[in-house]
Formats: structure tokens, C-alpha cells, sequence
């Protein structure tokens, strides 16, 4: 209800209130002008601000006793009525009226607080009914999406593991194809080609493919950009109405010392699968897979700064940090080091059991009696390292160690795969010399 509507509306009541009682006298006076006010022992009259009471509150009853009793004096004093109203009746009607008004304003204030709670009430029911409904459509996106995409970044790089050393030397037939099914598989790739370089020049004839086979297409405006920086290129959503080309995104296979291996061409993907995070994992696998011959060269020089370095430990702590400079991918480095001989050596046994797949350890040698460990953590930021080390601290308190590895004899340092090279990494770690 607007404000004029408001106006209107309290105005009608006060007409009412003052309006009626001065009716109610004059047709008294009317129907029996000497005895209107006594002509039956039941004071008739008070009814009318009785009813305004109830009706209208404590004012409203007020106001109609105060209309009542002027009337009623003043249809005496100017003869309309032959006696005047008894006192008796002037004070127990205006009680009567104004313990009804009081009686209607209270209640009036209750069930106006109880409409008001349930008003809240329904507020919040249809607010947790949107809420309960986006979360519904929110829950069947996320469905969808594991079912369609089950695999992480951190799958990705487990399954592409064993396919990099099966081809060091360069990228054969066969791991090619192996690799495009694990992009089909984790990247939802539905038609992609691979094509190689062979003397500089990218070749026509994919040496693996999905879907349909098709020649490339050297007219695309994905590829020439590729072509020219080295950087992968893809549409937007809006540009796929009307595409410009054959291609939906384009990846160049490039290791980390620059040298174009081939071009992965993709010419089909679902439409949900067309987002920032699915391609920078697509990305970040084809990194992966074109250092592998690349980090076993660099490999081999690590290992001459660190001798005790495993083969697969520096291999894989080279490619993590190309990853890094090239895709922004995280990873850690955990060194856990004793401070005295005494230190209980049996936790790093039942620290190396707790590994996961993609985790590698590295055991120093004692040294004096100070035994130590080396953890990488692939594709783990600081969020991931903590909570390794909350896993690493529940072990200890199931074996009746409180206080953690600082209690158990062990001091703990977390370094960030990042920009710097390898050595320094491990140099950083308290082994060997950084470059």
C-alpha cells in the first residue's frame, strides 16, 4: 500500500470514529428526545466506541468515548434531549470502551510481529529455495563434468611418465598415438592431429591422429600464429558461429631449449571443454611429454654437481621446473633433515611407504649419522605441501609421537620449485652447490 492510499485509508477510520458516536446521540435524541439517554437501563450508546474499540484500538476507542460524551452533553445543553447523559454511564462506558481498545491494540501488536516472522519466514524459504536450486544445478555441472573429465593435471602427468622414457630420443609413432589418447582422454580432444617438424619445416602428413585423418591446413589463422609464436592459440566461444578456420586450438611442441618438435592441431572438442583450465592442462602435458629427451641430457649434468642424486629424481626435478617457467605449474621440494644421531630413523621407512604416485624420495647417505631425505612433490603448491605434512604428522601421532618431526628429531623445509635452476633447488636444500 502506497502512502497516499495510507492517507486515504486513516482518514476514513477518524471519520469513522469521531463521526459516529454524534450519529448515534442524534438518532437517540431523535427516537426520544426527553429520556434518549435513559429510555432502557443497558446504555445502548456505548456500544458504538465499544465496536470502534475493538475494531480501530486504544485511540480510536479514545477518541469515540471523548465524541460520545461531548455529544451526549452537548444535545442536553442545547435542548435536544430532555435529561442529560447519567454520570454513571459517561464513566463506565468509557472504561468499557477503552478496555476494549486496549485489548485490541495489544493483539493487534502480536499478530502484527506474528505476520512479520512469517513474512521472515517465507523470505528465507524462498531464499534457501533459490540457493537449494542453484546448488542443485551446480551439483549436476560438477556430475557432469567428472564424469565427462575424471582425471587431474596430477593423472595426467602420472600416466605421461612412462610414455616420455619409452621415447627418449624423440617422438615416435607410437608414442604419439599414445599420446593423443591421453589427450582424448583427460583433455576431451575429439578430432586432433600430430604433426612433426623433419628439417625445419612442419610436415603435411600427421604421424598420429584422432578422428578422421585430413591434411594440414597451412591457410588457418590458428596455425600461422602458432607458427610465428611459438605459443598456443585457440577460439573463444563466441568466434565458433562463424569460425574463421578448420582448426578450434592449436598447440606447438616445444622443449626447453626451444626446438620445434611438432604441432598438435585440433579441429573438434566439446563446447564445455573449451576453457582456460582445459587448455593450460593440455599444455602443460605436451610440455611435459617434449622434455622428456631434453631433461636426460640435463639430467646427466645435475647428477656430475650431485652424484647421489637418482637418474629419476633429477630427471624429473628438471622437467618440474621447465614446467614452471613455461605453464606456471607449482611444485615442492620437502628436505627433512635430523639434527642428531639420535633422531628416530624409522619414520623415514614409514614416511617413503606414505608416498603417492607421482612423489619421489630421495634417501641421503647418513653421513655421520645424520640421516636425511629429500621429497619432490610434483604439481604441489603450499596448500598441497601442508597438508603432506599434516599427513606425515597424523603418522607420527599413530605411533605415539606428539609434537610432530621437530619432536621426533627432524627439522622440515619446504622450498618452491620455481625460477631458479635445479642445482641451485638443491642447493637450496643443503646438497651440493648452486650453479
Amino acid at each position: 500500500m502506497n502512502a497516499a492510499a495510507r492517507q486515504d485509508s486513516n482518514l476514513m477510520v477518524w471519520t469513522e470514529v469521531l463521526l459516529l458516536p454524534i450519529i448515534g446521540v442524534a438518532l437517540a435524541a431523535w427516537l426520544n428526545d426527553a429520556t434518549p439517554f435513559t429510555v432502557s437501563r443497558y446504555p445502548w450508546l456505548w456500544l458504538i466506541p465499544l465496536f470502534l474499540g475493538l475494531r480501530h484500538g486504544l485511540a480510536a476507542a479514545a477518541a469515540a468515548s471523548f465524541s460520545l460524551a461531548v455529544a451526549s452533553i452537548a444535545s442536553h445543553r442545547l435542548g435536544l434531549a430532555g435529561e442529560a447523559p447519567p454520570l454513571i454511564h459517561l464513566v463506565g462506558g468509557a472504561f468499557a470502551a477503552l478496555g476494549a481498545g486496549q485489548y485490541s491494540s495489544r493483539w493487534r501488536q502480536q499478530l502484527g510481529a506474528a505476520l512479520a516472522r512469517t513474512d521472515y519466514t517465507e523470505e528465507r524459504l524462498e531464499s534457501l529455495t533459490r540457493t537449494f536450486f542453484i546448488t542443485r544445478l551446480s551439483h549436476d555441472r560438477l556430475e557432469e563434468a567428472l564424469i565427462t573429465q575424471p582425471a587431474t593435471l596430477r593423472g595426467a602427468m602420472e600416466a605421461l611418465r612412462p610414455l616420455g622414457a619409452e621415447s627418449p630420443e624423440g617422438i615416435s609413432p607410437a608414442g604419439a598415438d599414445a599420446l593423443l589418447q591421453l589427450l582424448a582422454h583427460y583433455c576431451r580432444f575429439e578430432a586432433a592431429a600430430l604433426h612433426l617438424y623433419h628439417n625445419g619445416r612442419l610436415n603435411d602428413e600427421a604421424i598420429a591422429g584422432l578422428g578422421p585423418s585430413m591434411p594440414l591446413s597451412r591457410t588457418d589463422p590458428l596455425l600461422a600464429f602458432a607458427l610465428e609464436d611459438d605459443q598456443a592459440a585457440y577460439r573463444s566461444v563466441d568466434e565458433l558461429e562463424d569460425p574463421a578456420g578448420d582448426y578450434r586450438a592449436v598447440f606447438p611442441v616445444v622443449d626447453a631449449a626451444r626446438e620445434r618438435l611438432g604441432m598438435l592441431v585440433v579441429r573438434d572438442l566439446p563446447l564445455l571443454a573449451l576453457t582456460e583450465e582445459n587448455l593450460t592442462v593440455a599444455t602443460a602435458m605436451l610440455q611435459y611429454f617434449a622434455d622428456e629427451s631434453w631433461a636426460a641430457a640435463q639430467s646427466a649434468t645435475l647428477r656430475q654437481r650431485a652424484p647421489d642424486c637418482p637418474a629419476e629424481f633429477a630427471h624429473e626435478l628438471i622437467k618440474l621446473q621447465h614446467l614452471h617457467d613455461k605453464s606456471g605449474v607449482r611444485s615442492t621440494l620437502i628436505a627433512l633433515r635430523a639434527r642428531d644421531p639420535q633422531a628416530q630413523t624409522f619414520l623415514l621407512e614409514a614416511i617413503y611407504e606414505m608416498r603417492r604416485g607421482l612423489d619421489l624420495y630421495w634417501r641421503l647417505p647418513s653421513g655421520a649419522g645424520h640421516p636425511s631425505m629429500l621429497i619432490l612433490l610434483p604439481l604441489a603448491g603450499p596448500a598441497t605441501a601442508r597438508g603432506f605434512l599434516e599427513r606425515i604428522a597424523g603418522l607420527l601421532r599413530a605411533k605415539g609421537l606428539e609434537g610432530g618431526l621437530e619432536a621426533a628429531g627432524f627439522t622440515v623445509a619446504e622450498i618452491a620449485v620455481d625460477h631458479r635452476p635445479p642445482s641451485a633447488l638443491l642447493a637450496a636444500c643443503g646438497i651440493g652447490q648452486a650453479s
